[in-house]
């Protein structure tokens, strides 16, 4: 990857971020009866749109920071488990512990942990299909790689905010993490293997 390819890659991952916390924040404002637009003003307006904004580009620079961090801890694994498979078993046996460490994580002392399985429960999902079109567009062996990093990696990344038993934040959080993530992982073999001939460029593997 050379140093165009990775401006090009972190400022569209920025972008995304942006998008995904500003998609958050009007559908939050939305469904809000008691903010309108006549409560709030024009500088009120102006500061939410800012913030959401930074917000959104720190979330994208956090997950490309994240992305990275998670190649070369997946390089350095390669090379210590001579054996794939466990490499594979040892990825899988993450995605469930950190899956679980998430709803345990926002349970409230004495409340039922059943509803806060939701969230894994959507972003293991919304992992899967990411790992799913990542292994179709490159080979089966990078399903689960994929779906850990889309998953264990996405869960842990957006720790600070499940620890806040907010909803909102939660959100704010989360989705512009797993859309940066998704978008980076997806990207990742388009920018690194040349097309072979005759093929377009996003299938080369």
């Amino acid at each position: 990857m050379n140093l165009g390819k990775w401006i090009s890659l972190f400022l569209s991952t920025l972008g995304i971020g942006i998008g995904a916390a500003l998609v958050v924040g009007v559908f939050v404002f939305m469904i809000n009866p008691e903010v309108t637009p006549s409560t709030m003003g024009v500088e009120g307006i102006l500061f939410n749109l800012i913030q959401t904004v930074t917000v959104g580009a720190l979330l994208g620079a956090f997950s490309h920071m994240g992305f990275f961090a998670y190649l070369t801890v997946n390089l350095f694994a390669q090379g210590i488990f001579k054996n794939k498979l466990m490499w594979t078993y040892v990825q899988v046996f993450f995605i469930v512990v950190v899956s679980g460490y998430a709803a345990m994580l926002r349970v409230p002392e004495g409340e039922s942990m059943l509803p806060y399985f939701v969230l894994p429960a959507l972003v293991v999902i919304g992992g899967y299909l990411v790992a799913r079109r990542k292994a179709a567009e490159t080979n089966p062996k990078s399903f689960v790689p994929t779906l850990f990093f889309m998953t264990a990696v996405t869960l842990l990344e957006a720790v600070p905010a499940l620890q806040q038993f907010n909803a909102y934040g939660t959100a704010m959080m989360v989705l512009p993490l797993f859309l940066c993530n998704a978008w980076q992982i997806l990207r990742l073999h388009k920018i690194l293997a040349p097309a072979r001939a005759g093929e377009p460029a996003g299938r080369a593997s």
